[in-house]
């Protein structure tokens, strides 16, 4: 597999992180500072600032965050697409949960859940493009 990057395990705590990056991406071109990736994330998960700064150095370690000492003040990006993180964790959880077997985590969704008649729609839209 000479050429592949290397997939990253995220924590659930460094999602939180990687969400806000990859959430402010358009805004923040440059990146985001620890401050206002504290004053996004403080509240809803009670963590402090230096749990939010020593899990962005666990990401940059892991190279899924880059950090830009430039300026002055450090500022924060994410590395990694959000389509490549999720698509690891699904790809992950079908092994884990259902054997790699992607018709019985679809057969699951669809038993399990409630959908909407707009959501029945759009799914049945995605299923119809399925080629042989």
């Amino acid at each position: 597999m000479r050429g592949r990057r290397k997939t990253l395990r995220i924590s659930e705590a460094e999602w939180s992180i990687m969400k806000v990056l990859w959430d402010n991406a358009e805004r923040t071109e440059a990146g985001m500072t620890l401050g206002e990736i504290v004053q996004k994330l403080a509240e809803p998960t009670g963590w402090s600032d230096t749990t939010i700064r020593t899990l962005i150095i666990r990401l940059a370690e892991k190279n899924a965050v880059s950090i830009d000492k430039t300026s002055g003040v450090y500022k924060y990006t994410a590395n990694t697409p959000k389509d490549e993180c999720v698509k690891y964790e699904v790809d992950s959880f079908v092994k884990r949960v259902f054997n790699d077997s992607k018709y019985d985590l679809m057969a699951s969704l669809v038993e399990e859940c409630e959908l909407t008649e707009e959501q029945k729609r759009k799914i049945y839209e995605i299923i119809s493009t399925i080629k042989d």
